[in-house]
């Protein structure tokens, strides 16, 4: 049926998006972390608070990209270790580059956080 196909097309490209957006929500954070400890927003004090964008990067995008290629977990896991790791830092200096100056990069973590929620929810119900 070509109406399913859209909509399976569809739900994977949303589910890479958010993906995307999870690693370059660690970019973030990772770019945070490198300023100076006075310069740090106050969510890098508390450790809970500090761990949410590891999970968000390392962990969360395997549950759109094994849905999207339809592996086991722990390779797609382990393949996102070096995925994030490699091409976090890119993606996130593109993105700065292009959408934003620098400024607020925690309000801009959290906004695309919960953005990759939202659209990897929207893929996942589509799908």
């Amino acid at each position: 049926m070509p109406g399913d196909q859209k909509f399976n097309f569809m739900a994977n490209v949303l589910l890479v998006v958010s993906a995307i957006l999870f690693i370059i929500t660690l970019g973030i954070h990772a770019r945070i972390m490198s300023r100076e400890k006075v310069r740090r927003p106050y969510y890098t004090r508390n450790p809970v608070l500090t761990s949410i964008p590891i999970v968000s990067g390392y962990i969360l995008p395997v549950i759109p990209f094994a849905i999207v290629f339809e592996v086991p977990l722990v390779f797609v896991f382990f393949i996102n270790l070096i995925f994030a790791y490699l091409l976090g830092q890119l993606f996130t200096k593109t993105l700065l580059a292009k959408l934003v100056h620098g400024k607020g990069l925690a309000r801009e973590m959290i906004f695309l956080f919960t953005g990759a929620l939202i659209i990897m929810i929207i893929g996942i119900v589509i799908r």
